[in-house]
């Protein structure tokens, strides 16, 4: 059976189920050529519907054994400027699976990662900040990152900020606590939403 027949569309699957059982069958039996198949049939571009569910198969794979993602990173990369926003933003997904085990190469396509999120949608955001926080647990490069995170919470939607805050403060060295204090004090200035506000008094309570 060709690859493009498992995936959803193919079995006229409004859900992800046909998907995530692709990824299943290919993560438990290590078929790394199944997924090159996977891989190669996203770049033959064929329709619209079988691209996204190629992807969001891939990003399934990544959650399930990121370490079949490791050759493919660099394809990865490359289609975060896919104009197909649920490719775009499945291989961000993969991305952030697969980062901890591909550090330094994450760090060196980091402008791509980064101009990604200024670009795509919540879903690519949200799963590009992991890549950073992921970069940011290194201690070579936390100098950096913490500056580049720090520029994600000065910049988040509100509806965001919480959840970014709550996976910063997970893996936040003492050294860097005073700084994100003092993003998070300048956003409570300017927050409306009660929710919004109460959750950001609830993280910052925690970190003083």
């Amino acid at each position: 059976m060709a690859i493009s027949d498992h995936l959803a569309y193919s079995q006229g699957r409004k859900d992800q189920i046909p998907n995530k059982l692709l990824a299943q069958e290919i993560t438990s039996t290590g078929d790394s050529e199944r997924l090159i198949e996977l891989i190669q049939f996203i770049e033959s571009k064929p329709h619209r519907r079988l691209q996204m569910d190629a992807a969001l198969t891939v990003a399934y794979v990544g959650d399930l054994l990121p370490k079949m993602l490791i050759p493919h990173v660099d394809f990865l990369i490359e289609k975060l400027k896919d104009p197909i926003d649920r490719v775009a933003w499945g291989s961000m997904i993969a991305l952030s699976h697969v980062s901890p085990l591909v550090i330094d190469q994450m760090y060196e396509r980091l402008p791509e990662i980064l101009d990604a999120m200024d670009m795509g949608s919540i879903v690519g955001r949200d799963h590009g900040y992991q890549v950073l926080v992921n970069l940011y647990k290194e201690d070579r490069y936390v100098s950096d990152m913490i500056f580049i995170l720090l520029e994600q919470i000065r910049k988040a939607p509100s509806n965001q900020l919480g959840q970014y805050t709550e996976r910063l403060m997970k893996v936040i060295r003492d050294e860097d606590r005073p700084e994100l204090v003092t993003a998070l004090e300048e956003r409570r200035l300017e927050l409306t939403n009660e929710y919004h506000l109460k959750r950001l008094t609830k993280n910052l309570k925690k970190l003083y």
